[in-house]
């Protein structure tokens, strides 16, 4: 066993962003016009801005401003029988549109002010084919809003990439598998067997990946699957996952930019369900819901089918995830009345459970309230979040 130095583990997050950046292979730029407003409008009002002709590096508006950007472009000979997608990052949050106007996919920059302790919030790709005939038009519509996640310009508001690229699987599972060991190896206790051989076996793999040809992404599998397969013993509990997108509805942005981020975070989630037939979404807050049903009424429709399909959980009893400490008993006894009347009539689900993961703080009034309201269980991530009160 090689000696371990203390330099090698930042070499690995070397490896790691090597690998990612090999994912693809850029084979085309896309034209870019953007429509820029102060404010949003519809998509039938889509060209009504500010026109404004656009390549990576322009900036195309501050803070908070609106565009809606058309990408535009022919798919090379180059990118015959292989996967191709879209990498686009305008460092603002963007909301793609099909041909009738419907939301279909939610993208993010990749500069923001979220934490990387999690990894980075980037969503960049758009997918167009598995398999391309090398003769698509490229022809898409996003709607776009110049703030990060947090509610803050980055870069500038400059357009940072618009590139059609080829996608190499082989290369993106290679990227996930070293991406989970790298993790699990920083939560493990370095004089610990199982941290040593997940170090040695990223080292190996990364030593192995100079060109990222066949060969190379084959030999690096294989040295991390071993790793990868391991297990701690038989296992005492069943875990499921069950994504979810934590929306503040009036926090860093305006109301008008959380109804649009609600959109991108639909649309996003029911094209993951479209893609992946495992995948569960949970969302909560009947006002998000119901702002989608007024301002993205065929979106709803898609939400609605979802439900009744159980691959959209219903969370939360409540109208929003109130704050619990300011506002009266009668307060929280309405959001919960409203909460649970609006998921009743529209999807036919008695909720029973109160979602509130991110309030400072909870009232003792709340079991009473909760109970004579119907709701038998809570669900809070956020019980020691406080610098006053131990």
């Amino acid at each position: 066993m090689p000696y371990l130095r203390g330099y090698t583990k930042n070499e690995l997050s070397s490896v790691l962003d090597k690998i990612g950046e090999a994912r693809y292979e850029i084979i085309g730029e896309l034209s870019i016009t953007a429509w820029v407003t102060e404010e949003p409008v519809s998509f039938n009002d889509r060209k009504t801005g500010e026109k404004k002709e656009l390549r990576a590096g322009d900036k195309w508006g501050d803070l908070f401003d609106c565009a809606w950007f058309h990408f535009t472009a022919d798919v090379s000979r180059d990118g015959k029988d292989k996967k191709i997608v879209l990498l686009i990052d305008v460092n603002g949050e963007l909301c793609v549109f099909d041909s009738a106007g419907i939301p279909v996919r939610g993208l993010t920059s990749k500069a923001s002010t979220f934490s990387r302790e999690l990894g980075a919030p980037t969503k960049r790709t758009l997918h167009i084919s598995n398999r391309s005939s090398g003769e698509e038009k490229i022809d898409i519509w996003a709607d776009a809003g110049c703030n990060d996640l947090f509610g803050e310009l980055q870069e500038n508001g400059t357009v940072k990439e618009a590139f059609i690229a080829v996608c190499n699987d082989d290369i993106r599972s290679l990227y996930y598998d070293f991406e989970i060991l790298y993790d699990l190896m920083k939560v493990l206790a370095p004089e610990t067997a199982r941290y040593s051989r997940i170090h040695n076996a990223l080292l190996e793999a990364g030593f192995v990946l100079k060109t990222f040809s066949s060969d190379e992404i084959q030999k690096a599998g294989n040295i991390l699957a071993p790793e990868l397969q391991k297990i701690g013993g038989d296992p005492s509990l069943n875990i499921s996952a069950v994504g979810h997108a934590h929306l503040d509805l009036a926090w860093l942005w305006p109301i008008r930019e959380t109804k649009r981020k609600g959109a991108r975070t639909f649309a996003t989630a029911l094209d993951l369900m479209a893609r992946y037939p495992d995948y569960i979404f949970g969302a909560s807050q009947p006002q998000l819901f119901k702002w989608m049903k007024e301002s993205y009424p065929s979106l709803y429709e898609k939400i609605i089918r979802r439900v009744k399909g159980g691959r959209l959980e219903i969370q939360g009893a409540m109208w929003v995830e109130a704050d619990t400490n300011i506002p009266s008993g009668e307060s929280l006894i309405r959001q919960l009345f409203y909460g649970k009347e609006f998921f009743r009539n529209e999807f036919g689900r008695e909720v029973n459970y109160l979602w509130e993961p991110d309030v400072f703080g909870y009232s003792a009034a709340l079991p009473q309230i909760l109970k004579k309201s119907g709701v038998d269980y809570f669900i809070t991530q956020k019980l020691s979040w406080n610098l006053i009160n131990k």
